[in-house]
Parts: C-alpha cells; sequence; structure tokens
C-alpha cells in the first residue's frame, strides 16, 4: 500500500471574503424580493391606480432574483468542488471539476510514465481573497504563483498534469518525493492559462528561455536568479522595429479592453454630472412640499412628484459617462434616500407628509417608467457612446504579411 507524501487543494475563499460575498449577494437578493413583495403588500393596503401601476416593478424584481441566485450558486460551487492532487509514493491521484459541466474528472498517473516536470509561474486572479494576510496587508488583485508541470506518456498518449501552488514550500516537498526519481526539471517562464490544453507539453517545450535545474532543497533559490537574469536581458536588449510595433499593437489592446471592462461599472459610468442631479431634484422636491405646505399647490395632484422624478430620470441618463441598466436602481434608490430629508410633519393629514410621502413613494413605484426612459436615451445616445470609446485596434499583421484582398462574390468567378 502506497503512502500518502502530500495533499494539495485548490485554495477556498478566505472567511472574511466568502462573508463580504454573502453579504452583497443577500443585500441585492433582499432587493429583489422588495421589489416582488413590495407592490403587492402597497396594493393590499393603499389600492389605487398608481399601486396597480408598481406592479410593473415585480416583473424586474423576478429577474434580479433569479440572476443573482443563479450566480450565488455558481460561487458557492465554485467555492466548495476543488481540485485535489494527491501526492503518492509511486503515483499522483487527481481530481478536476468542470465548471461548465459541473462534472468531475478523475484519475491517476503513475510516476514511473512521468518522462518531465517544469516549474514556472501562473496566474492566480483575486489572489487577496485566498491569500493569508495580516492586517492592513495589501494583496494585489493578480499574482503569479508557483506551479510544477508533470508530463506523463503513456503508451502514445501524452498529457501534462499542472499542479498549483499557493506556497512555494509545499512545491519543495513535492520536487522532493518525485526528484529522487532522476525525472529531468526544467525552469519555464511561459504563464499558461488553461491547463487542460492538450497543447501544453508543446507550449513548454517549446520556451526558448527553457533551463535544466536539479533540486537541492527549494527550487525557489534557482528560479528567482533564473527570472531576474532574464528579466535583466529583456531590459537591456534593444527591440526589433517589428517587436516595438507588435508591442504598441498589444498596448492599444489591453487600453481597448481595459475601457470596456471600465463600462461594465455602473457606479462608475454615472460620472460626476450626473450625481449632482440629485440635489437639484431634492432642491425642488423641498420647494414643492414648502408649496403644499401654503396651500399653493394640492398635495395629492401626483403629477407633480411624476414630473419631477421623470424630468429628474432622463436628465440624469442623459448626464451618464456610459449607460448601464443597474443605473435603473440607482436612480431610484438614492431619489428614495434624498426624500426622506423633506418631510415636515409626523401628521398623516398634514399637507407637508402627503406632498414628501408622494415623493418617497413614486420613487420606488415609477421603477418601470425609469426602465422606459433608460430604453429610450439608450437607443438615442447609442453612435454618442460608441464615438466615446477608444478605437478597436485592428488585427495584428506582422510587417511584409499584407492582409489577404477579399473576394467580391457578387461578380462571380471565372473557370
Amino acid at each position: 500500500m502506497s503512502l500518502l507524501i502530500h495533499e494539495q487543494k485548490k485554495p477556498k475563499m478566505q472567511p472574511f471574503y466568502w462573508v463580504l460575498t454573502f453579504e452583497a449577494y443577500t443585500i441585492g437578493l433582499l432587493i429583489g424580493l422588495a421589489l416582488i413583495v413590495g407592490p403587492v403588500m402597497l396594493l393590499l393596503r393603499w389600492p389605487s391606480v398608481w399601486t396597480w401601476l408598481s406592479l410593473l416593478a415585480v416583473p424586474v424584481g423576478i429577474i434580479m432574483f433569479v440572476k443573482l441566485l443563479r450566480s450565488l450558486r455558481k460561487q458557492v460551487w465554485a467555492n466548495t468542488h476543488l481540485d485535489r492532487f494527491a501526492l503518492y509514493e509511486d503515483r499522483v491521484e487527481y481530481e478536476l471539476w468542470d465548471p461548465a459541466t459541473g462534472e468531475s474528472e478523475q484519475g491517476s498517473v503513475s510516476l514511473t510514465d512521468v518522462t518531465e516536470m517544469y516549474y514556472g509561474r501562473y496566474v492566480l486572479q483575486y489572489s487577496y481573497a485566498y491569500k493569508k494576510t495580516k492586517m492592513m496587508e495589501r494583496s494585489p488583485m493578480f499574482e503569479l504563483m508557483p506551479v510544477l508541470y508533470l508530463i506523463a506518456r503513456s503508451g502514445m498518449r501524452e498529457r501534462a498534469i499542472a499542479v498549483p501552488f499557493l506556497d512555494p514550500m509545499d512545491a519543495n516537498r513535492w520536487l522532493e518525493a518525485v526528484g529522487q526519481r532522476n525525472i529531468p526539471l526544467y525552469l519555464t517562464s511561459l504563464v499558461i492559462h488553461d491547463f487542460r490544453d492538450a497543447s501544453v507539453p508543446q507550449q513548454l517545450r517549446s520556451d526558448e528561455d527553457l533551463k535544466a535545474a536539479e533540486f537541492d532543497g527549494n527550487i525557489e533559490r534557482d528560479f528567482r536568479p533564473y527570472m531576474e537574469e532574464l528579466i535583466e536581458e529583456e531590459q537591456q536588449r534593444e527591440y526589433t522595429e517589428a517587436e516595438l510595433e507588435e508591442l504598441e499593437h498589444e498596448m492599444k489592446r489591453l487600453e481597448y479592453e481595459e475601457e470596456l471592462r471600465k463600462r461594465k461599472s455602473a457606479f462608475r459610468g454615472v460620472g460626476k454630472l450626473a450625481w449632482l442631479v440629485f440635489p437639484v431634484q431634492f432642491a425642488i422636491g423641498y420647494w414643492l412640499v414648502r408649496l403644499s405646505d401654503n396651500g399653493s399647490i394640492d398635495p395629492n395632484n401626483y403629477a407633480y412628484s411624476i414630473s419631477l422624478l421623470g424630468c429628474g430620470s432622463i436628465l440624469f441618463f442623459l448626464l451618464v459617462k456610459w449607460m448601464r441598466w443597474p443605473q435603473i436602481l440607482i436612480f431610484s434608490l438614492v431619489s428614495l434616500f434624498t426624500f426622506f430629508f423633506v418631510d415636515f410633519s409626523d401628521v398623516e393629514t398634514d399637507p407637508t407628509y402627503i406632498m414628501s410621502g408622494s415623493l418617497i413613494a413614486l420613487s420606488f413605484m415609477l421603477l418601470p417608467l425609469y426602465g422606459l426612459v433608460y430604453l429610450g436615451l439608450r437607443r438615442l445616445r447609442k453612435n454618442r457612446d460608441a464615438r466615446n470609446l477608444p478605437p478597436a485596434p485592428e488585427p495584428y499583421r506582422p510587417a511584409g504579411h499584407p492582409p489577404e484582398p477579399e473576394i467580391d462574390w457578387s461578380k462571380g468567378q471565372q473557370l
């Protein structure tokens, strides 16, 4: 019976960030639930035309609740179904989970079939959520971590088993056990993103900076000088014109992708000008409450509140830097919050109470109106938002490789 030497698992999210993730999802789910239950409760307690209209918010709440619930389930699944690698005296057992299918691949590789090993780095996304850090210690969002590739051949079939680590000391334990079999060990500078790609062995062998190494108890003693030497050579080397052109193209592509990534943020998309809508809207709401208190307007006339919120939403969506659908909820919730401060009385029959109550209630109940305004202005702003994007970089073509001429199929072909 072979003894278990070491077991390596994909890291779980640290408890603090796991709780933080649950809190964020819980808040979102409660908002979605409020959009579903709130209009029904309003209709049962105060049946009117406006409470009937509030039922239009129910589908929005259902969609929001279902999407967040599905996303939460994926997060829970990813944090409980972890890749596992177990090193025994004569073999490596593994269990790999596929998020797309939800199924696991289990198997083992005999150490006698391992023909070569490669030690390098992989990219750990959101490393701050998985690494243990001290209080107030900052951790980057992306970090390069150790990985050991075992290339095994069985008959005509060859595959790579990538064992990722958080701590180089764990990699040393594996190399100490496997290194006793005199398996060739190489240092690689390649960062491979898809460990399951069948071409991983070929990619590793094609690394121009490969360096043979001998394990002496701490692989980092060889790897760190190796990487420092490569970085120094790269800094001192003069780039060719073709390399500079390719580097410039890559920088443009990264800038374009970064801008697209920013565009996914609803809060960033609001911009400074659009936030100014809320103090202006609050001032007008305050003025309407004063007018109702003086008897200048009828507080039971909802047209004032609807006009204010309708015009406010139009101005808000005109001024945002870019449009994202969560901004509908942002406008509604911020309006709701600000109008809580315009109430002058606790007496339900007081005109100020009635007017401020209509502003507060309609801030939430007019979600369907905000949605219509959003869709209409999104269509009108389509060209403007597209112009504000940086130009998409064209596919890179090395010098001396002109683009292939396009064939005009409408003219037919001569035989």
